[in-house]
């Protein structure tokens, strides 16, 4: 008699990414869309609604939802929502954020909404990973 193959748990295919923009959060979506082996898709690159709709539409991607236009058709389809800390809380880490907010030209991001998605979306799966080591962490346990 044969023992039952495991079934694979199904990753998810749709993931919105919300975080502090910045090369930790850029090395994190290249990672994480190649993990996944789903493209990643800045909003930047995309020309207006009509592209949004049809990335949307689209059976696997990664992206982020740092525009307010662009969420409600894209968290109406994600599977996951991720919010990421992705400095490290230590010393060095409020060093960069205080600067980061000091400087004009940069401000820090509002991710009150991020709180409030699954109220729209009760379907969608929010992930809370505050700090660099759980960000890796859920990273390989998604690969």
């Amino acid at each position: 008699m044969h023992a039952l193959a495991p079934v694979p748990r199904r990753l998810p295919q749709r993931v919105v990414v919300a975080g502090a923009p910045g090369e930790q959060l850029t090395a994190f979506l290249t990672r994480l869309a190649a993990a996944l082996d789903v493209p990643l898709v800045p909003l930047t690159d995309l020309s207006g609604p009509a592209e949004l709709a049809a990335l949307a539409a689209f059976d696997g991607w990664v992206t982020t939802a740092d525009e307010e236009w662009a969420r409600p058709a894209l968290l109406a389809r994600a599977e996951v929502l991720l919010q990421v800390e992705l400095e490290a809380a230590g010393f060095a880490g409020r060093v960069r954020r205080t600067l980061r907010r000091i400087r004009s030209d940069v401000r820090p991001p509002d991710l009150g909404w991020v709180g409030t998605a699954t109220l729209e979306h009760p379907g969608l799966d929010v992930v809370l990973l505050p700090d660099p080591d759980s960000a890796e962490s859920w990273l390989r346990a998604n690969a």
